[in-house]
């Protein structure tokens, strides 16, 4: 059963009124938890927002109940059983109105420690559209497989075993009519070079593995029309498939629906027999990463193309710029890169300078703006793509962005 609509809506309902929420995004990938890593950074990140939270006006009961938050947060992220089988992990306190949600993901844009107002829950929306709903169909001579992935879970749906064509003997030339000929046998014709001809017999082996090839595509159309019945129920929004792919997997391509083919991302190695949810869900969601990886280079030529006609920018306070218009169509974010500025407390604009656009409103000093700017870009649905490549962080300067319309 679904869980996260319902956290979902409690956090959407929560009222802190004079109380603070705060707000944790943290990457659990494997080189995140060696030598506990995340749990430094963790604490890392509490000295710096302590840091920013002397520039607000903040009462007394709010800023315990805030430090009553980090300390409930820490021991939640020092308890293992409380991050398995998840690469990243949202958390929501309010102690002082007795609020704590914890949700598992299946990766994170970044490590953000924020304390707002609300719940900022809009990063757990957006990964929830991105990934969406990805079918898995695990194949190999024996059995099919049918697995569906979201943000929450993989659940089986079906499993369906094949029978294989198989010898009912040692193969040698042909079954019991040529049994003993050891695959060889002398027959009579006419000579080119006037010597009989020595003819190699191999019908028998080629018509078995013909069948075998034959078998082999009939058990993809069985994969391919039962997968293709569900998703004209499921509507599912991308495929890949599994298996031992030196089996010509592959070749499922060609039993695909036009619909199946443009959905389908890509293939994993993995053992059909022994896969477990968790594994495939590892392996799913570490072919989405390469593959992201891989369109890095595809959107900064986008990036590079659109700047030359308006409508993109490259560098910070051009992106600040232009999310203060609410102009940005897909942001650009270098892994790890930070930048201390201001907030505008009421309208949420992050700044470089403590000049509001809106006369009267206070800015408070923050250490890092970045933060501040997924948020924002995130409340004005424009899509948030982390760049981890090192040739294309250099040359970003800072931020970067595809914009909405020309300027």
């Amino acid at each position: 059963m679904s869980v996260l609509p319902q956290v979902m809506e409690r956090l959407t309902s929560l009222k802190p009124e004079d109380y603070m929420v705060t707000n944790l995004y943290l990457k659990l990938e494997p080189e995140d938890r060696q030598n506990n890593k995340y749990l430094i950074l963790y604490k890392d990140m509490v000295k710096e927002e302590k840091e920013d939270l002397k520039g607000r006006d903040l009462n007394k009961e709010a800023l315990n109940s805030i430090n009553e938050d980090f300390s409930r947060i820490e021991n939640f992220i020092s308890e293992p059983d409380n991050l398995r089988g998840c690469r990243a992990i949202a958390v929501f306190s309010c102690s002082g109105k007795g609020v704590f949600e914890a949700v598992k993901l299946p990766y994170a844009y970044r490590n953000r420690l924020m304390v707002a107002p609300n719940p900022l829950i809009r990063e757990i929306a957006a990964i929830d559209e991105e990934l969406g709903s990805v079918a898995v169909l695990l194949i190999d001579r024996k059995r099919v497989r049918y697995f569906v992935l979201d943000i929450e879970a993989t659940e089986e749906v079906i499993d369906m075993f094949q029978p294989l064509t198989t010898r009912t003997h040692k193969f040698h030339s042909g079954g019991k009519v040529l049994k003993g000929a050891q695959g060889t046998f002398k027959v009579s014709m006419p000579s080119r070079k006037a010597a009989p001809n020595m003819v190699q017999h191999s019908f028998g082996e080629y018509n078995f593995h013909m069948r075998i090839k034959s078998e082999w595509h009939a058990l993809l159309k069985l994969a391919a029309d039962a997968l293709f019945e569900d998703w004209k129920e499921r509507r599912f929004d991308s495929l890949v498939i599994g298996g031992f792919t030196k089996e010509g997997l592959r070749d499922i391509e060609n039993h695909l629906h036009t619909y199946l083919r443009e959905r389908l991302i890509g293939y994993i190695d993995v053992n059909p027999t022994e896969a477990t949810p968790s594994v495939i869900r590892e392996k799913v969601l570490t072919l989405l990463r390469e593959r992201d990886r891989q369109e890095e280079e595809s959107l900064y030529r986008e990036l590079e193309e659109l700047q030359g006609k308006g409508l993109a920018v490259n560098g910070t306070s051009k992106v600040l710029e232009m999310l203060s218009y609410g102009n940005i169509r897909t942001l650009m974010v270098p892994e790890d890169f930070e930048k201390p500025g201001y907030l505008c407390l009421e309208s949420g604009l992050p700044l470089l300078s403590p000049e509001c656009p809106i006369e009267g409103e206070k800015a408070v000093p923050v250490s890092d703006i970045v933060d501040e700017v997924i948020e924002e870009a995130l409340e004005q649905r424009a899509k948030v793509e982390i760049v981890v490549s090192e040739d294309i962080r250099k040359r970003i300067d800072g931020l970067a962005a595809i914009l909405r319309f020309k300027v």
